[in-house]
């Protein structure tokens, strides 16, 4: 759920509680999930207006909120690499200011112009923000006429109709999986869920969670491969037992300290914001006050961290005394990545 911030730029709430399950809340609003769902539906099911003239590949999700998007984009983007590939990634830039397209640059743009994700995803690859996305697989398009293989993955805009995927690969969380099965505002589903599965073409569904097995059961009944993959957090420096603060703002918050315990690191303070967070120099300094009281060493992810820049003073101090946990993830099958940049490459070649 995304609201307008003051200076312009968007941000994302948490995803309420009642999305969980079916209660009363929930069944109050589901007349007009009905309307969303229709209207969301209407939308969706619209042709493409354009097909790039590379293969391109979307990672999406079925519902709103955090579901590994970006990570699986970002695996998927080494993989290409590693296969002589030249990717380039596409995104909104969800939480900037810049509608693109245009190029994102580390050393110029921060998260208040072009969005964290997208700062992760140019650490990797070539990266466009665009809100249109056929204006963006187009200026992506350009970045390769001179360069051998290229391929576009976009970074969520599964329900985007406007440009054509060669591949629509959705990531679920194991333990969101999808909430209470209602459309929003009752639920957390972006659109009806049969047609949503109908769309896709792969399934990979992340970390441990009951409610998980349901889904990859349906989509093997409409013939869907699926896949299974974790989040590991990569190389950490702190010993076990280090007393931390930890803070982040992130779509489930409940992730990052799991993998903080997995580290067997102290949590003593924690702090979790909305997702996308726009952190203020305030903010920043309250954190720095808290961590030098107590003698804590000051954790968060990759996506606060990028955040950080351009904040203020307190910010900047903040980036850099703050450890940075990085994840990636892990498949149950290694292969994965390659199979599913195959599967597009040769989807493409058919058009």
């Amino acid at each position: 759920m995304a609201l307008k911030h003051r200076d312009g730029r968007l941000w994302q709430m948490k995803a309420p509680e009642f999305w969980k399950e079916r209660g009363m809340l929930a069944w109050l609003l589901y007349p007009i999930s009905l309307i969303y769902g229709r209207i969301s539906l209407s939308r969706f099911n619209k042709p493409a207006r354009y097909k790039a003239h590379l293969p391109v590949i979307c990672v999406g999700n079925l519902v709103a909120g955090g579901a590994g998007k970006t990570p699986m984009a970002m695996s998927l983007g080494k993989a290409a690499v590693s296969l002589g590939l030249s990717p380039i990634f596409l995104t909104r830039g969800f939480g900037g200011t810049q509608e693109g397209p245009i190029e994102v640059s580390l050393d110029h743009h921060s998260a208040a112009d072009v969005g964290d994700e997208a700062l992760l995803l140019a650490r990797i690859a070539p990266t466009v923000v665009a809100k249109d996305r056929v204006q963006g697989a187009k200026l992506a398009e350009k970045l390769c006429e001179k360069q051998e293989g290229g391929i576009v993955i976009m970074d969520d805009g599964f329900q985007n109709p406007y440009l054509y995927k060669d591949l629509n690969l959705v990531v679920v969380d194991a333990q969101q999986s999808l909430g209470n099965d209602f459309v929003m505002p009752a639920g957390p589903l972006r659109a009806p869920l049969l047609p949503q599965v109908r769309r896709a073409d792969l399934f990979v569904v992340i970390g441990e969670g009951e409610r998980a097995p349901r889904l990859r059961q349906l989509a093997a009944k409409l013939g869907k491969a699926s896949n299974h993959a974790y989040l590991k957090p990569a190389k950490c420096n702190l010993l076990g037992g280090t007393r931390i603060l930890a803070f982040c703002g992130i779509g489930h918050p409940g992730k990052f300290h799991r993998t903080l315990k997995e580290l067997e690191l102290e949590i003593i303070e924690k702090r979790d914001f909305a997702d996308h967070h726009p952190y203020t120099n305030s903010e920043a300094r309250e954190l720095l006050d808290i961590s030098e009281q107590q003698n804590l060493t000051v954790v968060t992810t990759a996506k606060d961290h990028v955040r950080l820049k351009g904040v203020g003073e307190a910010g900047d101090t903040l980036a850099k005394k703050a450890l940075v946990i990085e994840v990636e993830i892990a498949f149950d099958d290694s292969s994965f990545p390659r199979r599913a940049i195959e599967q597009a490459q040769r989807k493409f070649s058919r058009r």
